[in-house]
């Protein structure tokens, strides 16, 4: 039983057959009661329904196993379901119980690969909540703010974790690097798959803020390629959306139409309020307000049925700019550059050497853009700038 849900997974991380063959294989072994024999069977034949975003179906096999007394007698059987729902209720609309099903869950777990990935996930589902604090606590906690041990996929969903933290706080280069040391273990592992970890649509957003746009396209389109190979809406829709940024061209504002679509299709949370905000934020530097400001109400209205704090405000903050004309759209494009310079963690006399400036002329246009987004400092550009300004 064990064997046949390992080639289940193998098969599910792989991605080169479409996810429908691996939905038939995973639903055929579950009615026959396959997996039930033994837990890590069923962790993994659960593992393969999950990526393949099924997510109702995983749901509602926790449950079976949730109200069948033999199964929920061992706990390290009860800690499998547990972790399951908290991988669901992540990806969907239910972050902040996502984190506090993975505390329950690591409160009582033993050491070992399983400990590792129920970390990751707790990392992930704070920054997805907007908890980078607590995110960064849980890093320092378990010893995670420095070189990681390599080899095992769980230390793949570290790193992922890791770098979506880093981008979250303004940690670009960092951020960039994790998801790059991230993609070079799972392809060592032969995990192709974007459902597993999308971390070529991460790793380009890194890539953008760091201004090193041709790396970011090769990444979004190689995301995009393999994502339609597996045909996971999520998926697809992520890559889409890292694409449209990338190539800032006529093709963005359509390729974000059909990432929201997508992602709405998928049921996705945080994915989605990102989409709809680089949406809203670009019809609104096109010119069409009334467009954008639909698309950031949409985010808003999400990031508010989500219960994530931090993407309310940041949400609704840009609508409320958004009706006063728009500040970022007031900045000339000098200033922008020197923002965005700003915003990746450039010093002033760095920014001066890179746009070939006097230092005092940086001064001068930071304090510009200042008063025109209306914050008192740099530590407030990433909250008010989107990628999509870059």
């Amino acid at each position: 039983m064990l064997c046949a849900a390992a080639r289940r997974i193998e098969t599910a991380t792989l991605g080169r057959q479409m996810r429908g063959t691996v939905v038939e294989e995973v639903e055929r072994a579950l009615n026959a009661g396959e997996p039930h024999v033994n837990p890590d069977a069923m962790w993994l034949t659960l593992l393969a329904l999950h990526y393949t975003g099924d997510f109702d179906a995983v749901k509602a096999y926790c449950d079976e196993l949730s109200r069948d007394p033999d199964w929920m007698r061992a706990s390290r059987r009860r800690e499998l379901v547990l972790m399951m729902r908290a991988r669901v209720a992540l990806e969907g609309r239910a972050m902040g119980s996502a984190a506090e099903m993975l505390r329950s869950v690591l409160a009582d777990m033993g050491p070992g690969p399983l400990r590792t990935l129920a970390v990751a996930w707790l990392i992930e589902s704070l920054v997805r909540a907007g908890e980078f604090d607590q995110a960064h606590e849980v890093l320092l906690a378990h010893g995670l703010t420095g070189r990681l041990a390599c080899g095992t996929a769980e230390r793949a969903h570290v790193l992922a974790a890791r770098g979506n933290l880093r981008l979250a706080t303004g940690h670009f280069q960092l951020g960039l690097d994790d998801y790059l040391a991230c993609g070079r273990l799972l392809k060592s592992l032969n995990v192709a798959n974007p459902a597993v970890i999308p971390w070529r649509s991460m790793a380009a957003l890194g890539a953008l803020a760091t201004h090193r746009c041709d790396l970011a396209r090769v990444l979004a389109e190689e995301e995009l390629v393999a994502a339609r190979r597996w045909g996971s809406p999520r998926a697809i829709g992520a890559a889409l959306h890292a694409l449209a940024l990338a190539r800032r061209d006529e093709s963005s504002a359509a390729m974000l139409e059909e990432a929201v679509e997508l992602l709405y299709l998928a049921q996705a949370g945080t994915e989605l309020i990102q989409a709809l905000y680089d949406l809203g934020t670009l019809r609104i530097q096109q010119g069409n307000v009334p467009e954008g400001r639909t698309g950031l109400a949409a985010a808003a209205a999400v990031a508010r049925e989500c219960g994530s704090a931090y993407w309310t405000a940041r949400t609704e903050t840009a609508l409320a700019r958004s009706g006063e004309g728009n500040a970022a759209q007031a900045l000339t494009p000098q200033e922008a550059r020197v923002a965005n310079l700003a915003r990746a963690g450039y010093s002033n006399r760095k920014i001066a050497e890179t746009l070939f400036l006097t230092v005092r002329t940086v001064e001068f246009h930071l304090s510009s853009v200042y008063r025109k987004l209306g914050i008192s400092g740099r530590r407030e550009l990433s909250a008010v700038l989107s990628l999509t300004i870059s």
